[in-house]
């Protein structure tokens, strides 16, 4: 909520600024005042990311360390980042989120060679069933079901799934 209103804030901030700037008021006090505080929003949206994704990622390697496990991490296609671009958010603020997964996937990957914890980046899929392994169709309320063994599960547990089947095989 916190990123959604800062974002929110920065572009209706922008948007007054884009409107003096037609009428060639940009550089009027209040245009530069206005030009002072986007910046000092965006500066704080991404300093708000950047700090989470840093605390995260620490906190993640900390409890593998301690529980001494083998880490996977979910690496995007082009796919799954197309998919987040056409829900309903804006851009700007799916292209923010984007960035700040990858940053944190980086933090992590950091975090975990640090630490000398195993990790690997692996795909774990959302749309092919963890049983069978054939194509899952979509239902309404983000349910995934298989066609072939009637496997059904919400959409965001299925990489969970296939995460848990990767850990029951060998390294």
């Amino acid at each position: 909520r916190k990123v959604d209103a800062l974002y929110t804030r920065v572009v209706k901030l922008e948007r007054k600024y884009g409107t003096l700037k037609r009428l060639g008021l940009h550089e009027m006090p209040e245009g530069r005042r206005l030009w002072r505080q986007i910046r000092h929003k965006r500066r704080k949206l991404h300093a708000y990311l950047r700090d989470f994704a840093q605390k995260l990622a620490s906190r993640l390697a900390l409890k593998a360390l301690r529980l001494r496990a083998r880490v996977v991490i979910d690496s995007m296609l082009e796919e799954s980042r197309r998919e987040l671009l056409e829900e309903k958010l804006p851009y700007g603020l799916a292209k923010l989120y984007l960035s700040g997964v990858m940053r944190f996937a980086k933090l992590l990957a950091n975090q975990l060679r640090w630490h000398g914890i195993p990790y690997e980046f692996r795909r774990l899929y959302s749309t092919v069933c963890p049983r069978c392994g054939s194509r899952m169709e979509q239902l309404p309320g983000r349910v995934m079901r298989c066609t072939s063994c009637g496997l059904s599960a919400h959409r965001d547990l299925v990489p969970v799934m296939w995460c848990l089947k990767l850990a029951s095989s060998p390294p």
